[in-house]
């Protein structure tokens, strides 16, 4: 292990000089929109952030977010069950949905939202680490990944139609098309068909997006309306013993699989009221049907969809910027989510149902009347920033009150409470953030930035519904401080943080002996150092990039004190090399490193810190045939490195048809290879 750590993190301290100055000016004077939904820049921002541009991801040759993002410093993200998983400092990428907050636009999204965004309509990534806690509140645990989509541009007319094909007979193709419709409105559509066979047999991914946008124009505003369709159907393969994939990698298990389709409708609003002050509200309406894959009896791989329950969400946001002096500002605001999960089949239901007793252990196997109807989440927000400058010293404050509200059924569940089971209940929670930082400009070029920040998450409404013998799950609460420096030295760009990271009531699920589904409670506090450095260095027409993370962590308290929280990697090392050989064509060759860990839901660690050691590299090429058509390739995992996206523990039956519990492993897809066609008009 020592080898590869030391084999890829050599560039980060080989840099040598005779760059070009101009990236120094880009790099630091970047905008940041995440951490106040209003402009402000890198060197400004108390927080290592990671931006991702637009003409980074075209000239990549990215197929999806995981390509894109994989080489971020502090972020962990893989593919996983159809959708992408991510990880931020530490917190574990199986839950990501639950302890990183996604935002497209603003807005509050699952990952299976963003899985089969077409990559052709993002303007930027903003990745912000231990960020977005008062502007956001709920689920910034890890901190925020702000996915930005590009406006609509105001031109006479403009479009771009592109088309890729690679490995396993993916297909991806699409359109977009924009114009002037008046001289204050305009108008955009997009259409995306992304299809692939899978790399595991008798595995299918389908996936369709319909995207329309307009604005109109206003004096010193906006109004910007997004309507965004997707449908989506896969069939793919499931964790297996070591054996199996040993023999034969694409031996799916068995096949599992969902089909759901979705509509989005987005609103904005934008407008400078003065000089001094800018408004800004937007908000979402989001609906989802979804189907799960039902196996017929007896048949490991085929079977039909059934219809299951629905996903509503509703969310809006409204906040004022205002400058008291040149000197400061603050920025107020509040927002609103309610969110459900809304059964297909309600109703009650007399049947034989398995729980736990009251003393959380003998199990009661009876008849009983199970009700079952709509789980529900509402919370209001409400937060206030201020920000100033005392010579260099500029001095940021933030305080968050959320209320949260649940109504919901408990799930019949084996491990839930026998008198629980189907029966309506109701929860509430108050919690507060703060945010206290302080960044010092040193020099022309470079900040200096210290922040202690207090974030919180509440439990998610399906969360809610299945925990050990249905006890009431506490809100996680986490404080954080960080130390960091950004600057340019010697043509290259540097910023490094050190962070300290103390979790009260962590929320976790993992898979039980007693197997039913993934429980959830609460394990004790956590802690969690790391630390974080990126350098890029530019020569000429070379660009050297490479990132080092690091994270120790540890269970404080509780049943599990002691051990280090499963799934975690401590070392994330990355490195890469883009040369330019003329302004028409370039190449960059990419690897990245993540070191062991323990099994998802080895929190005892009994099972060895033996899981997930692997590193992988990439190569992509672009060549403009003109300035406005451009052909891509790519080959990832180069050289075909067989790993795992994660390792469990629970039953199945593959020998001989009995059930046995044992190690089950995700195997990871090897070497692919993507060629990609674009024409922009």
């Amino acid at each position: 292990m020592n080898r590869k750590i030391l084999g890829m993190s050599y560039l980060l301290f080989s840099i040598i000089s005779y760059g070009e100055s101009i990236n120094k000016v880009i790099k630091l004077s970047d905008s940041v929109i995440t951490t106040e939904n209003f402009e402000t820049t890198v060197r400004d921002t108390s927080a290592n952030i990671s931006i991702v541009t637009s003409q980074e991801i075209k000239d990549s040759g990215a197929k999806d977010l995981v390509d894109v993002l994989k080489n971020v410093p502090g972020i962990r993200v893989t593919r996983y069950a159809g959708t992408i998983k991510f990880d931020i400092r530490g917190l574990n990428s199986m839950y990501s949905d639950r302890n990183s907050l996604i935002t497209l636009d603003g807005v509050p999204v699952s990952p299976s939202q963003i899985s089969n965004l077409p990559l052709a309509m993002i303007d930027r990534i903003e990745v912000i680490p231990g960020g977005g806690n008062i502007l956001y509140g709920d689920k910034a645990i890890g901190g925020v990944i702000n996915i930005l989509t590009k406006n609509v541009e105001n031109k006479d007319f403009y479009g771009n139609i592109f088309g890729d094909y690679g490995s396993y007979n993916t297909r991806k193709y699409g359109f977009l098309y924009g114009a002037k419709i008046t001289d204050k409105f305009l108008a955009e559509v997009a259409f995306v068909e992304d299809s692939n066979n899978g790399w595991r047999e008798h595995e299918d991914f389908r996936n369709h997006s319909f995207n329309l946008k307009t604005k109109y124009l206003l004096e010193n505003g906006e109004i910007e309306y997004k309507y965004t369709y997707n449908r989506d159907k896969n069939k793919l393969g499931v964790a297996v013993p070591r054996y199996i994939s040993d023999n034969d990698r694409k031996n799916p298990g068995k096949i599992s699989g969902s089909k759901y389709e979705s509509n989005d409708n987005y609103l904005k609003i934008s407008k400078n009221i003065s000089s001094d002050t800018e408004f800004l509200i937007y908000g979402n309406y989001y609906y989802r049907k979804n189907s799960n894959f039902n196996r017929y009896s007896g048949n490991r791989y085929y079977g039909s969809f059934k219809r299951d329950g629905d996903d509503e969400r509703k969310y809006v946001k409204a906040q004022i910027k205002h400058n008291y002096s040149l000197d400061g500002y603050f920025i107020v605001g509040m927002d609103y989510l309610d969110e459900a999960f809304k059964p297909y089949s309600v109703g009650k239901e007399y049947k034989k149902v398995t729980g736990l007793g009251e003393n959380g252990k003998d199990k009661i196997i009876d008849y009983k009347n199970v009700q079952s109807g709509n789980s529900t989440k509402e919370n209001f927000g409400t937060f206030f920033m201020n920000k100033y400058e005392v010579g260099k010293l500029q001095l940021s404050q933030g305080i968050r009150y959320d209320y949260s509200k649940y109504n919901f059924y408990w799930r019949d569940a084996s491990l839930n409470n026998w008198n629980k089971i189907g029966t309506k209940d109701d929860s509430k929670y108050n919690n507060y953030s703060y945010e206290l930082s302080a960044n010092y400009l040193y020099s022309d070029t470079g900040s200096t930035y210290i922040s202690y920040n207090r974030a919180f998450r509440t439990p998610t409404a399906s969360e809610m519904r299945y925990t050990k013998n249905s006890e009431k799950l506490k809100p996680q609460v986490q404080d954080t401080i960080e130390i960091g420096l950004k600057d340019f030295l010697n043509d290259t760009y540097l910023s490094i943080s050190t962070f300290y990271k103390k979790t009260h009531d962590e929320i976790y699920s993992a898979i039980p002996p007693e197997f039913s589904g993934m429980v959830n409670y609460n394990i004790g506090k956590t802690e969690r150092v790391g630390f974080e450095g990126v350098a890029e260095h530019y020569i000429n027409k070379l660009t050297v990039k490479s990132s080092i993370t690091y994270i120790k962590s540890k269970i404080v308290d509780g049943e599990y004190a002691g051990s280090e929280i499963p799934s975690v990697p401590n070392w994330k090392i990355t490195g890469g090399l883009t040369y330019d050989f003329t302004e028409k064509f370039s190449t960059t060759f990419e690897g990245v490193y993540y070191s062991q860990s323990y099994d998802l839901d080895d929190l005892e660690n009994l099972r060895g810190k033996n899981s997930g050691e692997y590193i992988t590299f990439d190569l992509s090429a672009y060549y403009k045939i003109t300035s406005d058509f451009m052909i891509t390739g790519r080959i990832e995992n180069i050289f075909d490195e067989k790993y795992d996206e994660y390792a469990g523990y629970w039953d199945d039956n593959y020998e001989n048809n009995e059930w046995k519990f044992r190690r089950q492993y995700y195997p990871a897809i090897g070497r692919t290879l993507t060629i990609g066609i674009s024409y922009t008009f």
